[in-house]
């Protein structure tokens, strides 16, 4: 079976080799002490950049969780990155900082909840499509990360942008209908945005966390698609996805909207087609088969 967007990569040659290594080092006899102190000082460095307890109690509990686990997965993928093995995940993330700078408009429209979410988990590596997500929860299961922060991981790394229709408010959750699987769900916001009944939004939604939450979230600062409307983005997705059978179909959009016919596809689209922002909400405008509809396209240069 093909690896699907709800499906991680089953293949996983960098982790392997990784976790051959690591266990290497575990079962030494001679280690350089000077190392393990300097790699220790680092990942408690590190680890004071995580949102403290006091910090997430402000947080919705569901926003909170996935906040304190993208945090944990940034800490061990920066020190991952450190070793040889994952030198291609190095250098694909350190390219694609460079090409973006991503911080949030006005210095970029690539948010940082929007490029680490793609960078930890939808910028693949290999046939297997590897990612420092997947590698992360493979390491992390070898080496004892506790079963919850390993499963919700696993909810990050099986998510996914998507273009949403703004279906109205339901009390504070925000109803939102995916364009093409017409799946509705009823979120939260942590940026503050609201929206109203109509707009498009493209964003990534993650699933209630655990059992008793019933909220999904908008991790990223919503990007509102202005222009073209509902219609358009329909064609797009007519012009683009396989002529299948209903489940095949998709099958397809989920990777497409994943994956991208390219890895940099999707971030391409958000940095040529800004227009405006508030501090809540970004704005965005064009279809990206279209280069002359996207304001910043070199077709416009």
């Amino acid at each position: 079976m093909k690896p699907t967007a709800k499906k991680a990569a089953t293949r996983r040659p960098i982790a392997d080799r990784l976790i051959r290594k690591m266990r290497g080092y575990a079962g030494a006899k001679v280690v350089d002490l000077s190392a393990v102190r300097e790699g220790s000082k680092n990942a408690e460095a590190l680890q004071k950049t995580v949102a403290s307890r006091e910090t997430l109690a402000d947080y919705h509990p569901a926003h909170a969780i996935y906040v304190y686990a993208q945090n944990q997965t940034s800490v061990m993928a920066e020190q991952l990155m450190m070793l040889p093995e994952m030198d291609r995940f190095a250098r694909l993330f350190e390219n694609a900082q460079d090409e973006y700078a991503p911080s949030g408009p006005p210095m970029s429209p690539l948010t940082l909840s929007f490029f680490t979410c793609w960078a930890f988990f939808d910028a693949g590596i290999g046939l297997g499509r590897e990612t420092l997500g997947t590698t992360t929860m493979a390491v992390g299961k070898m080496f004892g990360m506790h079963e919850d922060l390993l499963r919700v991981i696993g909810l990050m790394q099986d998510s996914r942008m998507a273009v949403y229709v703004h279906e109205g408010l339901d009390n504070d959750k925000i109803l939102l209908r995916e364009l093409v699987t017409n799946r509705i769900c009823k979120a939260i916001c942590p940026s503050g945005y609201q929206g109203r009944f109509g707009e498009l939004w493209y964003a990534r939604v993650f699933p209630p966390p655990f059992a008793g939450l019933d909220e999904h979230v908008v991790f990223t600062t919503p990007y509102v698609l202005i222009d073209p409307g509902e219609r358009d983005w329909l064609a797009y997705f007519e012009r683009t996805l396989p002529h299948e059978t209903a489940e095949k179909r998709t099958a397809a959009y989920e990777r497409h909207m994943k994956w991208g016919p390219a890895r940099d596809y999707w971030p391409e689209f958000v940095f040529e087609a800004y227009v405006n922002h508030r501090h809540d909400v970004i704005f965005l405008r064009g279809l990206p088969d279209v280069p002359e509809s996207r304001p910043h396209s070199e077709a416009n240069s």
